[in-house]
């Protein structure tokens, strides 16, 4: 068996499609802002966005981080779960006008893998939103974080999660096994990836009720 039959294709199709089925659910949360993590987070944020968007309501704002745990072995363009996560993008709040006290924020990514990832997001958005309370005498608790992901791994995690995002706001739109995922983005043959999706049951699974 080769290595690109252990993967688990995943087409645009599919996502589109996971990111309105689940828009539905997200809507309940009414968040006031997105912040996508980098990369895999960017366009599932984007596709989610239009799902979310009320009639006569402005688009939600989508601020993007980009934190990094997977490291290359040298020598080769395999990727292993690395121990640490690299911030190497962070909101500017200043220049954005960002502040967090008091909104109902989603945080994206395309899966949840060991959970580090998502882990330090929360912890350090947590971390600003005390900081930005305490310069406007406001109470952090009144910031809301939820968390949406296309693909929940199964499989023991390396972090945890608050209890009240688990509780209500930790949206997934698949619960799946411990396989390597492959993301349309990561292509660098589109039109091979699509097919394996489709060969997989990974491309279209509803049928269209909305016109454009």
């Amino acid at each position: 068996m080769s290595a690109a039959d252990d993967k688990m294709y995943i087409s645009y199709n599919n996502i589109h499609q996971l990111c309105q089925e689940a828009a539905d659910t997200i809507k309940e949360f009414n968040p006031d802002l997105i912040i996508a993590i980098g990369g895999g987070g960017f366009i599932p944020a984007r596709m989610l966005r239009t799902f979310l968007r009320q009639p006569g309501q402005p688009n939600i704002r989508i601020m993007a981080i980009i934190l990094s745990l997977y490291e290359e072995v040298a020598g080769s363009s395999v990727e292993t779960v690395g121990t640490e996560v690299v911030r190497t993008q962070w909101i500017d709040y200043h220049q954005s006008n960002i502040d967090l006290v008091g909104k109902n924020v989603l945080i994206i990514d395309e899966v949840d893998d060991t959970r580090t990832t998502l882990h330090y997001a929360v912890s350090e958005l947590k971390k600003d939103v005390a900081e930005q309370a305490a310069a406007k005498g406001a109470d952090p608790n009144d910031t809301k974080f939820g968390i949406f992901v296309l693909h929940d791994k199964q499989k023991p995690k390396r972090a945890d999660l608050p209890k009240e995002i688990m509780d209500s706001t930790y949206f997934a739109a698949r619960k799946v096994p411990d396989v390597w995922i492959a993301y349309p983005w990561e292509s660098k043959d589109i039109v091979y990836h699509t097919k394996r999706a489709i060969e997989q049951g990974n491309d279209v699974f509803l049928p269209s009720t909305t016109p454009e």
